[in-house]
């Protein structure tokens, strides 16, 4: 572990490099994911250097249905980043706030939480298929396979990860101004 001088801890990780972006690694079962999503990720993205991108990225085994929530928020994202948001809060809300039987635990059933991020995208079953089925969406699902169990393994989910290499320790971060601080000095 290493540690800059920033407002909060920073581990350097094993993979791939990213100039110029900060990704979250979540999942749409995880609560302080879902709270994060609500209160800290729009500050964020809000207070990026111009020109840093912002990427998030699905962790698709954890929940019973993860990795089809994954399929639609990639497949939603190459439509439009406003139908991947609707998806990914009515999955959210349907787990968390719903706690809805069909889409956790011993009760989920297949396509259930799909269905309900489909419809709150407004995106029908074979514009779903179309766009996962694209280059762009098997690209990212492929990506977020490869690196998204590797960041989570380190310190968990949320996971704010700077430059593709530098995870934010969360537990040290004592304000949103201190994430913003932490982020622009390890850009």
């Amino acid at each position: 572990m290493t540690f800059t001088a920033s407002a909060a801890n920073v581990i350097d990780i094993d993979t791939p490099a990213l100039d110029n972006t900060v990704q979250k690694v979540y999942s749409v079962y995880c609560p302080f994911c879902y709270k994060y999503e609500k209160s800290v990720t729009p500050n964020l993205i809000k207070n990026l250097p111009s020109g840093t991108d912002f990427q998030g990225v699905c962790l698709e085994n954890k929940g019973e249905l993860g990795t089809e929530a994954c399929e639609v928020l990639a497949a939603a994202d190459t439509i439009s980043h406003e139908k991947y948001k609707a998806a990914k809060l009515a999955m959210y809300s349907a787990v968390h706030d719903k706690k809805l039987k069909n889409v956790k635990g011993a009760g989920a059933i297949k396509g259930d939480l799909a269905a309900i991020g489909l419809a709150a995208a407004e995106i029908s079953q074979q514009d779903f298929e179309t766009a996962l089925s694209s280059a762009a969406a098997q690209d990212k699902l492929a990506y977020d396979r490869t690196i998204a169990l590797t960041i989570a393994k380190v310190k968990g989910i949320p996971a704010i990860v700077i430059s593709g290499n530098k995870l934010v320790d969360t537990s040290t971060v004592s304000s949103l101004s201190d994430l913003d601080k932490t982020i622009k000095n390890n850009l």
